[in-house]
C-alpha cells in the first residue's frame, strides 16, 4: 500500500545481518536509498528484494500520512546525497519518509552494543587493576 515501509532481511554468509528499507509510492514501486545508486526509483518490491525474504512494517498511518510519505519519497528521486552508514543510510531515509524525522533503529542498536561491550571491557580492567593495586597494598 502507499506510504508503507518495505524492510528486506539482508544475510552475511547466510546469517541474517541487516535490514534494507525502502518506501512504495504509486503503482507498487518503491524508493530507497542505496550506497551505490543514492536515492532511486524500484519499479516493485522483488527487485528491490532480489530474492530476499521481505516484509512490510505495521503502520496505523492514515491515508493522509501515507500519501505523504510517498510525497517525501518521490521528492528525493534522482538525488545523490553523500551516502552514510551512520548518518544517511535506507532505513533513516525511509523513516524520515514515513515520519518526516530521520533514524535509523539498527544504528542506535549497533552503537549501543558497541558501548555496552566497552563498559564491560572498562569494567574488567579496572576490577584487574584493583585487584593489582590492592595485592600490592598488602605486600
Amino acid at each position: 500500500m502507499i506510504g508503507d515501509k518495505h524492510v528486506v532481511q539482508c544475510s552475511i554468509l547466510g546469517v541474517p545481518a541487516f535490514r534494507h528499507y525502502g518506501t512504495e509510492i504509486a503503482n507498487g514501486a518503491i524508493v530507497d536509498n542505496s550506497w551505490r545508486y543514492g536515492y532511486r526509483r524500484v519499479d516493485s518490491l522483488a527487485e528491490m528484494a532480489g530474492g530476499r525474504p521481505t516484509w512490510v512494517e505495521e503502520s496505523n498511518a492514515t491515508l493522509e500520512q501515507r500519501l505523504e510519505a510517498a510525497r517525501r519519497a518521490e521528492s528525493m528521486i534522482g538525488h545523490c546525497y553523500a551516502y552514510s552508514l551512520l548518518g544517511n543510510n535506507c532505513e533513516h531515509f525511509a523513516n524520515w519518509c514515513r515520519t518526516g524525522v530521520a533514524f535509523s533503529q539498527q544504528v542506535i542498536d549497533g552503537l549501543r552494543t558497541i558501548l555496552g561491550a566497552a563498559l564491560m571491557a572498562a569494567g574488567v580492567i579496572l576490577l584487574a587493576a584493583g585487584f593489582s593495586a590492592a595485592r600490592a597494598a598488602e605486600a
